[in-house]
C-alpha cells in the first residue's frame, strides 16, 4: 500500500476574486477550504497539509479545528511556486507521493481522488513521475506526484513554475467522468456561478462600483461604504474560520452600497430600492436595516447584523470603538431627547451584536487594528 499525502496551497492574496476563497461558504455546511480537505479526508487520505501565507493568522483556527498540518510559506509574494515549495519541504518522510490541489478547486469528487490514488502503484514502481486525471481530454486537478520529485521541486528554479517542470517529466493519464477536475474558483463570477439556492445572489464588486457612478456618489462616501466593507468582511471571515458559514460576498457587497441613498429622505429604504431593482433582494433587505435592526437580526450573528455592527464601527473612513462612537454622537445631539433616544437604542443593538461575535472570535478590535 502507497503512502500518499495531499498538499493543498492557501497562501495567495485572491486578488482577481475580490474575497478571501479558502473561507467563502460553498454551501450552508462547508466553506471553499473544508470542501478541499473533507474530500481529501472522505478519498481516504488523512495526511493533509495546507500551506499559508496571506491571511495565515485567519485561517489558523480553522486548520486547527479541521486537524490538519498547517505549513507557513513566508514568502507567500513569490507566487504559488514558492507555496509549493514550502509545502513539499514539510512533508513527512516515507511518503511515495502526493496531490497537489490549489485551495480555490474544492468541484473535485472524493471518487477521483481514489482512482487517482489507485495508480499510485504506478509511481512506487517508478513507471511514472506523475498521474493526471483526465476528462474529455483536458488534463486537470489534482495531479498526483511522486515524491521522488522533491529534491528537483526544492532546489531549481523554473521559469514555467512547476508545469515546466512536470512537463519534463514521465506521466500517465487516468480517464474520470468528474468535469470537476477542469472548474476552479479564480473571479468572483465563478464563485457566483457555484453558489447554491441557500445562498443569495448578491452584487459582485464591479456591479457596486458601476452603481456609485450611476448614482454620482462622492467619494467620500465611497471611501465610508469602502472601509465599512473591510470590517465586516474582516469580521466575517474570523467567524468563519471559528465556526460560522456567513455569506462574505453578500456581507461586502451589502457593504459596499448600504449608504448608496445617502443624503435622500429615509435612504435605507430608498437604497433598498436601488438595490432591488438591480436583482438582489438580500442585499436589498440588508440596506433597508443598516440603520435600525429588526429583532429577528439582532437576536443572531447573520450578513444583517454584521453590515449594522461595521457601520456602527466606521465614522467617515476610520475604524472607531462603539464606546467612541456613542459618546460623540450623544454628545452631538445633548439637546435632542429624540435623536438620543434612537442613539442609545442603535448602540445598544451594535453592543450586544459585537458581544456575540467576540463570544466566538475574542476581541473584535485586535483583529481590525494591524
Amino acid at each position: 500500500m502507497q503512502k500518499i499525502a495531499a498538499l493543498i496551497p492557501a497562501a495567495g492574496y485572491s486578488s482577481r476574486m475580490g474575497l478571501f476563497k479558502p473561507l467563502l461558504p460553498l454551501s450552508s455546511s462547508a466553506l471553499v477550504l473544508e470542501q478541499v480537505i473533507e474530500t481529501f479526508r472522505a478519498a481516504g487520505i488523512s495526511e493533509i497539509y495546507v500551506v499559508t501565507g496571506y491571511k495565515a493568522d485567519v485561517l489558523g483556527p480553522l486548520l486547527e479545528r479541521l486537524q490538519v498540518r498547517p505549513v507557513r510559506n513566508a514568502a507567500y509574494q513569490q507566487g504559488m511556486y514558492s507555496s509549493i515549495k514550502a509545502g513539499v519541504q514539510a512533508l513527512a518522510e516515507g511518503l511515495d507521493a502526493f496531490f497537489l490541489l490549489p485551495a480555490d478547486c474544492p468541484f473535485v469528487s472524493a471518487a477521483t481522488i481514489r482512482r487517482l490514488a489507485a495508480a499510485a502503484g504506478k509511481i512506487a514502481s517508478q513507471d511514472c513521475d506523475v498521474v493526471y486525471p483526465v476528462y474529455q481530454g483536458k488534463r486537470g486537478h489534482p495531479p498526483l506526484l511522486s515524491t521522488r520529485l522533491l529534491p528537483l521541486i526544492i532546489e531549481r528554479e523554473f521559469a514555467g513554475g512547476l508545469r515546466e517542470l512536470l512537463q519534463a517529466r514521465s506521466s500517465m493519464e487516468v480517464p474520470v467522468g468528474d468535469a470537476g477536475i477542469l472548474r476552479d474558483l479564480d473571479t468572483e463570477e465563478d464563485y457566483q456561478k457555484a453558489l447554491p439556492p441557500e445562498l443569495p445572489p448578491y452584487p459582485p464588486g464591479k456591479l457596486c462600483e458601476r452603481v456609485w457612478a450611476e448614482q454620482n456618489t462622492p467619494a467620500p462616501l465611497i471611501r465610508h461604504m469602502r472601509k465599512v466593507a473591510a470590517v465586516g468582511e474582516t469580521i466575517a471571515e474570523h467567524l468563519n474560520s471559528r465556526v460560522a458559514r456567513i455569506h462574505l460576498g453578500l456581507v461586502k457587497a451589502a457593504c459596499l452600497l448600504h449608504d448608496i441613498a445617502r443624503g435622500e429622505k429615509d435612504h435605507p429604504a430608498k437604497g433598498r430600492q436601488i438595490v432591488a431593482a438591480l436583482g438582489y433582494p438580500a442585499a436589498a433587505e440588508i440596506i433597508a436595516c443598516h440603520m435600525e435592526l429588526p429583532e429577528e437580526y439582532a437576536r443572531g450573528i447573520n450578513a444583517c447584523s454584521l453590515v449594522y455592527l461595521a457601520d456602527k464601527m466606521v465614522r467617515g473612513d476610520r475604524l472607531v470603538s462603539l464606546e467612541a462612537r456613542r459618546e460623540e454622537m450623544l454628545a452631538r445631539h445633548r439637546d435632542d431627547a429624540a435623536a438620543r433616544e434612537a442613539i442609545e437604542r442603535r448602540m445598544a443593538a451594535a453592543l450586544r451584536i459585537r458581544d456575540q461575535v467576540e463570544r466566538i472570535t475574542g476581541p473584535v478590535w485586535e483583529h481590525l487594528v494591524e
